[in-house]
């Protein structure tokens, strides 16, 4: 036996014993030590990547998930590893709308209640995303939010998309690790560091409304969700009854219920359906609005409050894009509501690209490349912005769409994303398989000391995935024979969503050829459906006919979608007569 200790950077150091030949990401998962590992330790990433301080190796860069241990060892996990599961960040809510404050202390020490009086009852909104989780502590009776929290999930470590969770869950203790790692070292500590900021009891919250994709729906009941990725790929549910939450680990109120928006197929989850409840709700149905729930349609009464009931929707073509580990489109004008999921892989998240990450301190949000001096591509410069300022570390989704458009723009790169040869530009490399590179920070100018490059591997990694979009989007109008001209709104959410140019998007056929001015974003709206589901009048029961009224196409199997996929696999797009603009 041998001695192992990771070493956690911003952390506190955890030992273990190990036998000869155990794999290192593996130790670390056993352990509850966090790395990054998006393809689960398929050896494809490259970004789980520690320094071994002592022992075999000593002092040099490792793959964990492609190296095992030999004698006693000592491995340096750094930030860039682990930073995406261990920060839970957290706002308190100051401000309510009849100008009241929201109270932070631990204890409650005035006899009048407030928004922070054991005498009150609490709900806890919920968004349980594949990357990120959110949560809201709202107080019930007066439909206050008093605080949000956001951390990773902690399945993470377990691969950065659903089908890697999903195998996972097949290995031995399999679906109770990937229950646990939500549970217990996700959820659990989000809901205690609301409580101890805000001062609210756990035993004081009554209702928990979570919103969450079909899998998570699955890993978090400990449900197996293998049926998700094999024929005919049908979820174990779509719809689920009242649940206890403390049936799963959860401590609040011993009389809490837990209500899931339901799934609508096996790639359209809650999420999605809590997401259209207040962005584009089917026809007739009733509408509601709220100070705090960001929307684009509802109503208010004369003093701004929660209004509820029937009205006339206008009768406008919209399209809902959420764009995050998974990408999912719905399309409809009120009267119907279609929805599909795009194959469209971790990318917009920082998977799948080698130096992509999460939007996190230190990532690439945006960047312009500017032509120098003698008005040359050969002397472009980019100019990068930085997440929280500082050395950038990589290059998240809002800023691999600027990078990409901004190459193609200048020249640098084709259609197909291939670097124009360059022998003078020294940010253009290839490599002894002819395989291009474009160096957008050198190893003096970075936080982690290494080049910041995006590569040809890459840029046809971000293809596939913006194709997956637009391919996504095409699918749904053309079997109506409606065209992109047609449409009269797309609301953009999802994680990405608030930080990307529109315009830049367009021009790499990642979104329709449409004016700016029809294009908004409207944040997280998985987590505002889940807020609408705690303070709407029987919102449990409004969600569940929203996901019956709409209908979810399998893009799989819908002929002409394979024809679609590769024709969007090209910068901007095959046909140019769909980009207009951009002739």
């Amino acid at each position: 036996m041998y001695n192992v200790s990771f070493k956690i950077e911003g952390g506190e150091d955890v030992t273990i014993f190990a036998v000869g030949g155990e794999n290192i990401l593996e130790l670390a998962r056993k352990s509850d030590v966090s790395i990054d590992a998006p393809c689960s330790g398929n050896g494809t990433c490259g970004k789980c990547n520690v320094k071994i301080e002592q022992g075999d190796g000593s002092s040099v860069w490792h793959l964990a998930c492609q190296t095992t241990i030999s004698g006693d060892t000592v491995i340096h996990v750094p930030n860039t590893a682990s930073e995406y599961i261990n920060k839970i960040t957290t706002e308190v809510y100051t401000e309510q709308g009849d100008g009241s404050s929201v109270c932070s202390q631990t204890e409650n020490q005035t006899d009048e209640p407030s928004p922070c009086s054991p005498c009150s009852e609490y709900g806890l909104a919920i968004d349980v995303g594949t990357t990120t989780v959110s949560a809201l502590l709202v107080d019930l009776a007066t439909e206050d939010k008093i605080a949000k929290a956001t951390t990773g999930n902690g399945q993470i470590r377990y691969g950065a998309d659903v089908i890697n969770r999903i195998i996972q869950q097949q290995k031995p203790d399999g679906i109770q690790k990937l229950q646990d790692a939500i549970v217990k070292d996700t959820l659990i500590p989000l809901i205690d560091n609301l409580c101890t900021t805000t001062g609210v009891p756990n035993d004081k919250i009554t209702r928990l409304t979570v919103a969450a994709n079909t899998t998570m729906n699955h890993l978090l009941l400990g449900v197996d969700a293998n049926s998700i990725r094999i024929e005919p790929y049908e979820p174990a549910f779509l719809e689920f009854g009242v649940y206890d939450p403390a049936s799963i680990g959860i401590s609040v109120s011993p009389d809490a219920k837990m209500y899931l928006a339901p799934n609508i197929g096996s790639y359209v989850g809650g999420d999605i359906t809590a997401g259209v409840m207040v962005a584009v709700p089917p026809s007739g149905w009733p509408m509601w609005t709220h100070p705090d729930i960001e929307m684009t349609q509802g109503i208010t009464d004369a003093n701004g409050e929660l209004a509820f009931e029937k009205f006339e929707q206008p009768k406008e073509m919209n399209l809902l894009i959420d764009l995050g580990t998974n990408g999912e489109i719905v399309f409809g004008d009120g009267e119907f509501l279609m929805a599909c999921a795009c194959s469209a892989g971790p990318a917009f998240e920082g998977g799948d690209i080698s130096c992509g990450m999460r939007a996190t301190d230190g990532a690439i949000e945006a960047c312009r490349i500017k032509q120098g001096d003698g008005s040359s591509v050969l002397f472009s410069e980019p100019e990068l912005s930085i997440i929280g300022g500082g050395k950038p570390a990589g290059l998240c989704g809002s800023g691999l769409i600027d990078v990409v458009a901004e190459l193609f723009r200048n020249g640098i790169i084709n259609g197909k994303g291939k670097l124009n040869a360059s022998p003078v530009n020294n940010r253009i490399h290839h490599d002894e398989y002819g395989t291009g590179s474009y160096t957008l920070a050198f190893a003096a100018d970075t936080a982690t000391g290494r080049d910041i490059t995006i590569t040809e591997v890459d840029l046809d990694n971000f293809i596939r995935a913006k194709g997956a979009i637009f391919s996504g989007i095409m699918s749904l109008l053309e079997p109506l024979g409606i065209t992109t001209a047609d449409i009269d709104n797309v609301m953009i959410a999802g994680g990405i969503g608030s930080g990307i140019n529109i315009k830049n998007a367009i021009s790499i056929g990642m979104l329709p050829d449409l004016p700016e001015e029809k294009y908004s974003y409207i944040g997280n709206s998985s987590l505002n459906g889940a807020y609408a589901m705690l303070v709407v009048p029987e919102g449990d029961e409004v969600v569940i006919d929203v996901a019956r009224s709409m209908t979810y196409i399998d893009l799989s199997t819908t002929p002409g979608y394979m024809d679609e996929f590769v024709a969007a696999c090209f910068l901007p797009h095959t046909d140019e007569t769909l980009f207009p603009s951009l002739i």
